[in-house]
């Protein structure tokens, strides 16, 4: 299975005016803050996996409120980690989003 991504998709989602202000051209900030969900998107990928490799043990059986509670930790700091440090996935993205913005 292969999943295209156009990356202009996050463009035309950016620049849909939120500030009534703001008419003309893309909003740097919306689309970072685009490339950030998409950078917290795939860190909360990435810890879904790390968490799925290791073995569940222990003397109770998990449940399904731990795997509840799990998941919405792991978005939690999928979120925290995009928006504070980050991985460097969401300055790349913006970076070429820009480039392709500013060439159209």
């Amino acid at each position: 299975m292969e999943l295209s991504f156009d990356p202009r998709m996050l463009i035309s989602q950016a620049s849909s005016p939120e500030k009534p202000e703001r008419q003309s051209g893309n909003d740097p900030e919306q689309l970072r803050k685009k490339c950030q969900d998409f950078e917290a998107i795939m860190v909360q990928a990435m810890l879904k996996s790390m968490r799925d490799s290791v073995p569940d043990g222990g003397l109770l059986p998990k449940g399904n409120d731990q795997q509840i509670f799990q998941d919405l930790m792991d978005q939690n700091v999928a979120i925290e980690m995009s928006r504070k440090q980050g991985m460097g996935i969401a300055d790349a993205l913006f970076r070429q989003l820009q480039k392709l913005e500013t060439s159209e």
